[in-house]
């Protein structure tokens, strides 16, 4: 009975320091992806008023507008989080606790990561299936803690990208996306991987690292999303050997099939500034909720989902490929311990 009474306690202390640590990552995360987003908003009127060439005037409307419908983003989170919460009972009682409860839940750091992954260029039908995936896929969780096999995230990112390429058909539009190319997707399958037609699109290798183009704000932010994990890092939010282990494997990776293709060294380079790399391998893959289930294996998982977000960026797609990855390797994980528990 001592014996029992024992692992109940002990259970119950990982339990504590677990939702303790879940809690404490949450609201760093939602701090960083706010400053981000700001920040990406920043970056273009910084593009628009310049290299755009559209004019200070001009690049300050895109961007009173980009704010506004910003506001309306996250308005709807906490809208469809309250009501999600209230369907499922857990919603609090109190009016004071009850006007930050979505604070303190998956589903406005979600939709955050959302808009860093498509870009606020996106349509706001976009977003509203999204973040509705998103509490839909959440609504298992109280404060600060979760349970959830596959990243909701994910889910509601391919959910949107639907919902894009629907729209854009729907519309009669040719022209991909900006929230679903990058430079190196363009130059390859629009500028015919010409180093002539990449300056002239973009004017240099320097302006692509700075963010100083149209694109998703993962790709226009890749060095604040750096800056970020450095003192996510230091605060002990995410687990750095994971991160650089995910890093190197995809640049590793990523070079050896740029030589074995004989793709030119300047290619290479717009192969590895990979925004939906940066992004997944600071958010998404030290999640502390998914990960917590691959700690026996995780540096397996790790390089593996590294190798292969490098062969999909080249063969299957540059942007969406990493969060298909992180999908597929969840799942199979899910699929692993159902079978474990069968046998």
């Amino acid at each position: 009975m001592k014996r029992i009474q024992e692992v109940i306690k002990k259970k119950a202390k990982e339990y504590e320091e677990r939702r303790v640590y879940v809690k404490c990552q949450t609201q760093h995360f939602l701090m960083v992806t706010v400053l981000l987003i700001l920040l990406g908003i920043f970056v273009e009127f910084a593009y628009y008023s310049t290299i755009g060439q559209l004019g200070q005037k001009i690049a300050f409307e895109i961007v009173k507008v980009h704010v506004v419908k910003f506001g309306g983003i996250v308005g709807y989170a906490f809208l469809i989080d309250w009501l999600a919460a209230f369907l499922v009972g857990t919603l609090p009682r109190q009016l004071k606790e009850g006007l930050l409860f979505p604070l303190h839940r998956p589903t406005v750091l979600n939709t955050m990561l959302l808009i860093l992954m498509f870009s606020l260029d996106a349509p706001i039908s976009v977003f509203c299936v999204a973040i509705t995936v998103v509490a839909l896929f959440s609504q298992n969780t109280r404060h600060g803690y979760s349970y959830y096999t596959f990243h909701p995230v994910l889910i509601a990112y391919v959910a949107g990208v639907i919902g894009l390429m629907a729209t854009q058909y729907n519309l009669g539009l040719t022209d991909i996306s900006p929230s679903l190319t990058a430079p190196y997707r363009t130059t390859v399958y629009e500028l015919h991987s010409s180093l002539t037609a990449f300056k002239q699109h973009y004017y240099s290798m320097t302006n692509v690292i700075f963010g100083l183009f149209e694109g998703g704000m993962s790709y226009t932010l890749i060095i604040p999303l750096c800056v970020s994990a450095l003192f996510l890092m230091r605060r002990r939010v995410i687990e750095w050997r994971v991160v650089v282990v995910y890093f190197l494997g995809y640049i590793l990776t990523g070079g050896l099939m740029g030589i074995l293709i004989g793709q030119p060294l300047w290619l290479t380079v717009l192969f590895l500034l990979n925004g939906s790399i940066v992004l997944s391998g600071i958010f998404l893959l030290p999640d502390a909720v998914t990960f917590s289930r691959i700690v026996s294996f995780k540096y397996i998982y790790v390089v593996g989902a590294a190798v292969l977000s490098a062969v999909g960026c080249y063969f299957v797609h540059f942007v969406i490929a990493p969060y298909l990855v992180l999908l597929l390797l969840q799942g199979l994980v899910f699929l692993v311990g159902q079978m474990k528990r069968l046998g």
